[in-house]
């Protein structure tokens, strides 16, 4: 599976496309998905393009403004549907509702075509892509993890971790739910973060100065 990663909206928030191979469908480029569309539509539908790529799943990570910014305008353009928990679907019903602070992205409103809560499997062309609960960042954080690739979203970052002061945010809960991801899965999956580089989840346990204090 290749992975594509555009830093979009004014908060550089990591967007993925994911090229998962396998029913794309007559006369369509190979499935792919997209984790957390923030913003710029148009660079994210370019890149789609130029990978000649049929987007089959819209998987969001948590409301932020800044994850979800383009989300139902791709699923328009894609056709795809957005999968996400009821935080999410709570959001994309009221965007301005939920706005934390002045310089996030507009979001145009609309609804998560499946809620999910964690546990669930989505197969989208040759890869099954699971749901992960994984709540601090935010209550309804959700990771997901495909072929070795693990979406954390907000929760944890190269050599940091997500903000907890926000709402809902609970650093004992992200402490929690970076120890159940470690339980989980091996040392060498793949981190992709909400921004910022890519690590593995092994990597942040040994270096992750945040990480320090935990007992493992």
């Amino acid at each position: 599976m290749e992975i594509i990663t555009m830093a979009v909206g004014p908060l550089q928030a990591n967007c993925y496309l994911a090229l998962a191979g396998g029913g794309g469908g007559a006369g369509a480029g190979a499935a792919a998905f997209l984790v957390d569309p923030g913003g710029d539509p148009d660079l994210v539908m370019s890149e789609v393009e130029r990978c000649k790529a049929a987007v089959a799943a819209i998987f969001i990570t948590h409301g932020h403004h800044d994850h979800i910014g383009a989300a139902v305008d791709l699923a328009g353009a894609a056709d795809a549907p957005i999968y996400g928990s009821a935080e999410v679907e709570a959001v994309l019903a009221d965007p301005d509702m939920f706005r934390l602070f002045p310089g996030l992205p507009d979001v145009t409103a609309g609804e998560v075509d499946r809620i999910l809560g964690g546990g669930e499997q989505v197969q989208v062309g040759g890869v099954i892509v699971k749901a992960v609960q994984a709540p601090g960042h935010s209550p309804g954080s959700l990771c997901y993890f495909s072929e070795g690739a693990l979406f954390t979203g907000d929760l944890l970052f190269h050599g940091s971790v997500g903000r907890t002061d926000l709402p809902g945010g609970s650093f004992d809960q992200l402490v929690e739910s970076i120890r159940e991801l470690n339980r989980a899965f091996p040392p060498e999956t793949l981190v992709y973060p909400g921004h910022g580089n890519s690590s593995t989840l092994g990597e942040e346990k040994r270096n992750n100065i945040f990480l320090a204090d935990i007992d493992w």
